[in-house]
């Protein structure tokens, strides 16, 4: 698996059935600062997922919450996560440095006869972007997904204006296999949306090079 020179991972060695997988729980950027990855526990406190959310909603970014929300909104969706994480119908991670939520992601399986199709989302506030933490995050949501729901098909959203995260879900072994004319309402405007899934002969690759 290729690594990034400005990040040393600290990994925890979990065993499968016939190779090991790594499961990161942090890592150091090239100035010194460790960023934790941790699932939601339900030690969570709901203002720091709600600045979080305000932040990037304030920004303007690709994502399908548009309006501030309020603490009330924020504890009854935290509270909806921990419950699904705690089930097992979900993965959810969430990064922090100094204390403070900067990221979080998602894997999510379908519902009924979609259940080994495994969608994927994630977010990073501005100033944390371009270090390679959400290329860390998503590596880690595959091989998790892989060792929990072993899924026929993982795959995600963008909106075609996104053209950083399009790189770096393509930058992961992400396809495009469809497009959504004018799908995503932006700012009064319609936006196209792609859906992409992740190429099954990345992961392997990925594999091979995670045991050597």
């Amino acid at each position: 698996m290729p690594r990034k020179k400005a990040i040393k991972e600290k990994l925890t060695r979990v065993e499968t059935f016939k190779e090991r997988i790594s499961l990161r729980t942090s890592l150091v950027l090239k100035d010194g600062t460790t960023i934790r990855i941790e699932p939601v526990n339900g030690k969570e406190d709901p203002r720091e997922f709600q600045r979080f959310i305000n932040t990037l909603t304030k920004e303007g970014t690709y994502l399908l919450v548009d309006k501030p929300v309020t603490l009330k909104e924020e504890k009854q969706w935290l509270q909806a996560q921990i419950q699904a994480q705690r089930k097992g119908e979900q993965i959810y991670l969430k990064a922090l440095a100094h204390g403070h939520l900067i990221g979080d992601c998602f894997a999510k399986p379908g519902f009924g006869r979609n259940r080994r199709n495994i969608n994927l989302g994630i977010a990073i506030t501005k100033n944390w972007r371009g270090k390679g933490i959400g290329h860390i995050l998503l590596e880690e949501l595959i091989i998790r997904s892989e060792q929990k729901w072993h899924p026929k098909n993982i795959y995600l959203h963008v909106v075609s204006a996104n053209k950083k995260a399009r790189q770096l879900y393509e930058s992961l072994g992400f396809l495009i296999i469809a497009q959504l004319p004018q799908w995503f309402e932006y700012n009064t405007t319609y936006l196209d949306e792609y859906i992409l899934i992740l190429d099954k002969k990345h992961i392997q690759q990925d594999k091979k090079a995670c045991i050597r």
